[in-house]
This record gives C-alpha cells, sequence and structure tokens, in this order.
C-alpha cells in the first residue's frame, strides 16, 4: 500500500495563476475515488524538471480520462511567502514558453492543473524511499491503484528526463488490469489492445501473434 502523508500544497485555482496553498493535504483524501499518479522531481526553476512538468500539464486531460489525480512532489516551499523566487507558487507565476522571459531566467509550469506538494523536510522522500545523498528527491513515478496499492513504481538517475507518452501507456495499464479481472498486460501492450490470460496458452497465443 502507498504510504500515507499529509503536508503543505498548491492546489489549481483558475482565479489565482499562483494556485491556492493547502496547510493539511492527505493523499489518503484521493483513495478509493481516484487512481493517483505521484511523480517526485529535484528541483523547482531547473532544467530538466520543467520539461516533465510541461509536458505532463499538456497531456492532463488524458490522464484525468484515465480517472488519475497527478501530483508533484519536490522539497521546495509551496507559499511564496516562504520563497519568492523558486516556490511552488512562484514557479507557476513564470512565463512556461521558450519565447518569453530573459534567456538566463527560469522557465515556468504556468497555471497547471495538478497539485504540487511541498516536502522540505523530506519526509515523504524517507516515507518512499527516494531522497538522494543531497536530500533532494529522485526523479521518481509512482502508479497507486484505486484503492490506495502501488502498482508500480520507477526510480531513475536525476540526470535522465520520463517520457510522458510511456507514463499514459503505464497509466492506461493499470487501470486495464484493475478492472479486467483475470488479464495482465504482455510486452508491448498499448492501450486497446486486449490483455492476455496469464496462463501458458495465453502466452502461446501472444507469441504466435507478435511473431512472424
Amino acid at each position: 500500500m502507498a504510504p500515507d502523508f499529509e503536508t503543505s500544497a498548491v492546489l489549481p485555482d483558475q482565479d489565482k495563476p499562483e494556485g491556492r496553498i493547502v496547510d493539511n493535504f492527505k493523499l489518503s483524501s484521493l483513495l478509493g475515488k481516484n487512481r493517483v499518479l505521484l511523480l517526485s522531481y529535484p528541483k523547482n526553476c531547473t532544467f530538466i524538471c520543467p520539461t516533465e512538468l510541461i509536458a505532463i500539464k499538456n497531456k492532463l486531460d488524458q490522464f484525468q480520462e484515465l480517472g488519475y489525480e497527478v501530483l508533484v512532489l519536490s522539497t521546495d516551499e509551496a507559499s511564496m511567502a516562504k520563497d519568492k523566487e523558486a516556490s511552488h507558487q512562484a514557479w507557476r507565476l513564470k512565463p512556461d514558453k521558450a519565447g518569453e522571459g530573459s534567456k538566463d531566467t527560469p522557465i515556468g509550469i504556468g497555471n497547471a492543473d495538478f497539485i504540487m506538494l511541498s516536502d522540505p523536510q523530506g519526509k515523504i522522500l524517507k516515507q518512499y524511499g527516494i531522497q538522494n545523498e543531497d536530500g533532494l528527491a529522485f526523479r521518481a513515478t509512482f502508479y497507486i491503484g484505486i484503492e490506495g496499492k502501488v502498482r508500480i513504481s520507477d526510480v531513475q538517475s536525476n540526470s535522465i528526463g520520463r517520457d510522458v507518452d510511456e507514463i499514459l501507456r503505464k497509466a492506461a495499464a493499470v487501470k486495464f488490469v484493475e478492472e479486467n479481472e483475470g488479464l495482465v498486460t504482455p510486452e508491448g501492450w498499448q492501450p486497446g489492445d486486449t490483455g492476455m490470460k496469464p496462463d501458458h496458452q495465453g502466452v502461446r497465443k501472444q507469441l504466435k501473434n507478435k511473431q512472424p
């Protein structure tokens, strides 16, 4: 089961581009109603991180169609009152277009509709085993099922960015196995595929369809 936590967060607000602060956001408030995609990243206003989060923002509707609430997590402060330059709220206010702003200023993420979690003490990072030697988050992705079970956990070097289409594929696979009891997703499974029966006959059928 995914470890529960309580922390400060920035929730999206269409009337406030910086978002709305909640001091006691709980993971458990979502479970039983939504699947959860929890993505950690090392730091706001850096380099790989905006490329990932802007891509997530641009395809957020596809995650929502799969029944996911998307949470992003770092050790940055949530509120501009604590960090005017690099908090979650401050980062949301910076332009997210390459042609806007000075070439030497950080790219922002804009008024994204995902929830931004703040973990300055690293408590959640330690719960999930994703704190690196610098006290920052590894680039990790947790796919949490409707009842709170971790279905997939991916942890990788902070120098390697994630592919959002692959994240979507895995998110769809979690939904598929939760909704199709008795079927699994074999190698190469794509959304819309029928899945495979987990028996010898199912393997032979799968290989027959894949092999020349």
